[in-house]
């Protein structure tokens, strides 16, 4: 097929495009510059150098729709074929000129359809509900069909809003067994619309009939929400969603950062960030939790965790504000706020039944990257022979530089004078805590490696044209050379698996925690489209690519990415039941090897004077698997395996008894398990903590929660880590540090 029959096929699909697209949103002369740049970077400096001619259209588009729509409830399937008709062979001619018109034409579809159905909500909403009936509802459809009918999109819909009604309903139930403090429920036979419903329980102080009634209000508010943002976006949203649905193809980190993008990212670098602590993504119109920061108030509440969804949201003691359906970075200003105050989130948890909720109080305060400081604590451990061992702990939340604010106070400096703490406590073991661990600065992670190994290679990195480039630890003084665990988890990333993956290559530490870690080997450039030659000088400000450039190797050749760094000793966990990895994004860069460093490996090898070798892997992992029997470990393990049932679960009940049922069961295992974590709490190892100077001086060690927990710690995957050392150290093959 010729040119000029393309070029034909274009200004048809053009013409479509003018016809959907005869509405408030339009492309801007900016993002004609923008467009251009960000498909030039995608084909000249992402690490796979390829134009967007070699992508599926019909990927891009798909990508596309899947970003308006993931969950299939608005778009028909025959809108999804005409779209793909329309623009499957031309949309590579739009981009490569610097359109983006069939991103708003396609836009202004997914409009229509969606004011359309939420004008049948409504209607829908005002019907009857019965809650008898033995059906089903799935509410994750990722990946489903569209609807063919209208007939198939009504029965959908009718389904999704008596599966929301419904958790509303058992929602008010379970606040009303709260506040009656264990007192009998009252019962009393209503109806719902002639119809008997369960045993009558008051829900809440009300009847079930007046409930259902709040109920249906709080979905009409929660919809009118959701028409309003969709109907008030702003271009550049638009324009966002598509560039970054052609930049996913390449990889899940690569994106358009559109300029309001651009200049949150440049505050929350430069400035201090107050709020509580979490990394919120939209999640098809609820705010869900992708990670904790180390030190937060969400962390140390112990009440939030990466998969929990917030619902709503209040200010101190004002109203709850209902936030599902409202645009995310909406919902992140009404959390984040002045510090010191007060904000409760009423959270659906990531393990539990839909229906059910939780409410969390936190206390915001300034967060910023540079505070995530190390610490330190001694712990004494019993060996089994009427003795205890000291063994030492540090956890490092970030890999941070130094700032203005305080001088040295960078990761390296900070574990270094730790280590020397740990000495003088004649420590015989140590556990570095790399979980959560998000990365930070590659050379805070290379220097830091050089305090356990003697001079060795750390990583290579490999650009896009196949250099690769060799970084070591520039010191041959080492500050810590006895026993030496490296606990991590599923969200120790980039930086961390780089550190725990290097002293694992060599030998030098045991790695103990999840069975692997995050998976990201791959680096990212940030590249201002004002400083390009497309700059168009004293224009609007511009956005910036987000372009992966680079790929992580360990000195042994290995990639990090997608695979991570696997435990020696692998510990149950839930994040294994969570696809929070990087092996869980549809378009992860491929894992790969390349040569390994060359290097006198033996020579580093004599001068690590506690090697890990397979022999003690082993022998260390058969003591561990003894434990397993223990009380602490059933609990651990039950856990695991309640949280991958829960997550797995593809369909719930729309039958009120049969979901009332299942909460009560719920409920009484979750009390059980209460119960047990506190009576094992009690049996926790004894221990000091070490703080830096900078910390002591501030008193800044301990961080007490915003109010009392709940339930003690129980801190399982560490209390192993140093039992496993103590098992090391057992042998007889170590003489301390």
């Amino acid at each position: 097929m010729g040119k000029g029959w393309r070029c034909a096929l274009l200004a048809t699909a053009a013409g479509w495009a003018c016809a959907l697209g005869a509405g408030e949103l339009h492309p801007t002369a900016q993002m004609h510059t923008e467009t251009l740049y960000m498909v030039r970077c995608l084909a000249g400096i992402h690490y796979e150098r390829r134009p967007v001619s070699s992508l599926a259209q019909r990927d891009i588009l798909q990508a596309y729709l899947d970003e308006l729509d993931g969950q299939r409830l608005f778009f028909f399937l025959s809108d999804a074929d005409e779209i793909f008709s329309r623009y499957d062979l031309t949309l590579d001619i739009f981009l490569n000129s610097g359109s983006v018109k069939p991103a708003f034409a396609i836009y202004e579809r997914f409009r229509d359809r969606v004011n359309g159905r939420l004008d049948r909500v409504n209607a829908l909403l005002d019907g009857e509900f019965d809650f008898s009936d033995a059906e089903c509802y799935e509410p994750d459809r990722d990946g489903e069909d569209w609807p063919a009918t209208e007939e198939e999109m009504e029965d959908l819909w009718r389904r999704k809003l008596e599966f929301e009604l419904l958790n509303e309903l058992l929602m008010a139930e379970g606040e009303g067994e709260e506040g009656q403090a264990g007192e009998d429920t009252a019962e009393e036979a209503v109806t719902v619309d002639g119809q008997e419903a369960g045993n009558g329980e008051i829900f809440h102080g009300a009847s079930l009939e007046e409930q259902l009634r709040r109920a249906q209000e709080t979905l009409q508010r929660r919809y009118a929400r959701l028409r309003a943002s969709v109907n008030d976006v702003e271009p550049t949203l638009v324009q966002e969603l598509f560039l970054n649905s052609v930049a996913g193809l390449y990889d899940p980190h690569s994106s358009f950062l559109a300029a309001d993008t651009v200049e949150d990212l440049q505050m929350s670098l430069t400035n201090s960030l107050v709020g509580i602590g979490a990394v919120l993504q939209d999640d098809d119109g609820y705010c869900r939790v992708v990670e904790i920061y180390p030190g937060s108030p969400a962390e140390r509440s112990g009440q939030l965790q990466p998969g929990d969804r917030i619902l709503a949201v209040q200010q101190g003691n004002g109203e709850l504000l209902d936030i599902i359906g409202m645009r995310l970075n909406r919902a992140v200003k009404l959390i984040r706020g002045k510090e010191g105050t007060a904000v409760t989130l009423h959270v659906q948890p990531a393990d539990g039944d839909p229906a059910e909720r939780k409410m969390v109080t936190l206390v915001r305060e300034e967060i910023p990257l540079t505070a995530q400081r190390a610490r330190g604590k001694v712990f004494q451990v019993p060996n089994g022979e009427n003795a205890a061992v000291p063994i030492g702990y540090i956890r490092l939340p970030a890999f941070y530089g130094a700032n203005g604010a305080d001088s040295g106070s960078d990761s390296y400096s900070d574990v270094k004078e730790l280590l020397h703490k740990l000495a003088e406590a004649d420590v015989q073991g140590l556990v570095l805590d790399l979980r959560g661990n998000s990365g930070g600065l590659l050379d805070e992670a290379i220097s830091l490696a050089g305090l356990f190994l003697p001079g060795a290679p750390v990583v290579q990195v490999r650009d896009g044209d196949g250099r690769v480039q060799v970084f070591s630890d520039p010191s041959p003084e080492i500050v810590y050379r006895g026993p030496l665990a490296v606990l991590t988890s599923r969200q120790s990333i980039s930086a961390s698996e780089i550190l725990a993956g290097a002293l694992q290559d060599h030998g030098r530490a045991l790695v103990i925690g999840d069975s692997t870690t995050y998976g990201k080997g791959s680096v990212q450039a940030i590249l201002p489209i004002g400083q390009s030659f497309l700059f168009v000088k004293n224009g609007p400000q511009l956005g910036a690519a987000r372009i992966t450039i680079q790929k992580w190797y360990l000195p042994n050749g290995e990639s990090i990415q997608r695979r991570g760094v696997p435990a020696d000793i692998a510990l149950p966990s839930i994040h294994d039941a969570l696809p929070i990895g990087e092996e869980d994004h549809r378009h992860a860069l491929a894992w790969d090897r390349i040569a390994p460093v060359e290097w006198d490996r033996q020579g580093v090898a004599q001068k690590i004077s506690h090697p890990v070798t397979a022999d003690l892997v082993e022998r260390l992992r058969e003591k561990s698997l003894e434990r397993h029997g223990w009380p602490e470990w059933q609990l651990l393990e039950e856990r695991v395996a309640r949280f991958a049932k829960n997550v797995q679960q593809k369909q719930f009940s729309l039958e009120m008894e049969e979901r009332q049922r299942q909460r009560r069961e719920e409920r009484c295992q979750r009390r059980a398990r209460e119960e047990q974590i506190r009576i094992l709490a009690q049996d926790s190892y004894p221990g000091e903590d070490v703080a830096i100077a900078a910390a002591e001086r501030r008193g800044e060690w301990g961080h007490p929660g915003d109010g009392e927990e709940e339930l003690p710690e129980l801190d399982v995957p560490l209390r192993e880590s140093l039992r496993v050392l103590v098992d090391w150290i057992s042998q007889g093959e170590v003489a301390g540090p």
